[in-house]
């Protein structure tokens, strides 16, 4: 798929359905601490029948042609955004649990440059790349929730890999095929062995054609991992690098827009490229940029909903 994608930078987000907020609404009046604890949705989704049929329909737009979608939790109030996104997500694929169902994007005052840690916990520039380094772990597809926008910058860009590489294939295809050799990503993924034995292993194509297109990229991990080994990275290496990055910050593959509260997005994580641009805390309030992460996995089966589970979360 290749063309312009400007069309969805104005196109305004799809509402999430009445009767999905309804249900919703009826679900927490009868289980308080659902508002508490929006993990006990894992456990109520069969009581949630309208919700499941949008994220169905949620996630047969996403590996359509479009790669990815934005919705809105219109006329829902702000209390409620991360329960139903919580809820959509947990309808739409089986949630990876690695940072738990809900993982908060937000700066911690960090740097990525300077400790090992995910550039989610900054406010720095992303550049495009994909989400999780890990070898094993492969969200289909990343959903963010904005609770609350910064005032300057933190623009959110998604681009079409597929169609970015497939004119990287065509104008340049010694640096296509240098991208299907496997690169060594440093190991940033909570809980996971960091040593470098386990760094050894974490080694994967940035392309895969075969059996179906997957697109795995992050470029400041697959440097600091050939840092780690010793190893420098080839100029030939450096050279596909740097035509892919060309190539993912070609406008006419890319759609930037801007979250606003009570907005989301999904995007397809093995087809799709997403960043965002820099931004800044705003003086005297009292939290800059947050948005929350759901990692998905459409190749994982749905664990059994249990009707039964209202009960223990009442009361």
């Amino acid at each position: 798929m290749s063309g312009t994608r400007s069309t969805y930078t104005e196109a305004p987000p799809l509402p999430a359905p009445d009767a999905c907020l309804e249900e919703l609404l009826e679900l927490v009046a009868r289980t308080p601490g659902l508002a508490r604890e929006p993990e006990g949705l894992l456990e109520l989704r069969a009581e949630l029948p309208e919700t499941a049929r949008f994220s169905r329909a949620l996630r047969r737009r996403v590996e359509g042609d479009d790669g990815f979608v934005r919705i809105a939790f219109e006329g829902l109030p702000s209390a409620y955004h991360r329960l139903a996104f919580a809820a959509v997500g947990a309808l739409y694929a089986a949630p990876i649990l690695r940072y738990g169902l809900l993982y908060e994007v937000a700066d911690r005052g960090e740097s990525y440059l300077e400790k090992a840690i995910p550039v989610s916990m900054t406010r720095a520039t992303t550049g495009m790349h994909t989400d999780s380094s890990a070898f094993d772990c492969v969200p289909g597809t990343v959903a963010l929730l904005c609770e609350r926008p910064s005032d300057t910058g933190g623009e959110s860009r998604v681009v079409d890999a597929r169609a970015a590489c497939d004119a990287l294939r065509e104008e340049s295809p010694e640096h296509f095929a240098r991208l299907q050799r496997p690169f060594v990503r440093d190991v940033v993924t909570p809980g996971l062995d960091k040593g470098l034995d386990s760094l050894r292993r974490n080694r994967f194509p940035v392309v895969r054609t075969e059996p179906e297109f997957e697109f795995r990229y992050m470029r400041y991990w697959i440097e600091k991992g050939a840092g780690r080994l010793g190893r420098a990275l080839e100029p030939e290496d450096l050279a596909a690098f740097d035509a892919l990055d060309r190539v993912l910050d070609r406008d006419d593959f890319a759609t930037t827009f801007r979250l606003l509260e009570g907005e989301a997005v999904f995007v397809d994580n093995r087809r799709c490229a997403h960043g965002r641009n820099a931004y800044e805390v705003d003086d005297g309030a009292p939290i800059g940029r947050r948005l929350w992460r759901m990692w998905l996995d459409e190749r994982s089966p749905l664990a059994p909903a249990r009707p039964t589970a209202l009960r223990a979360l009442s009361g």
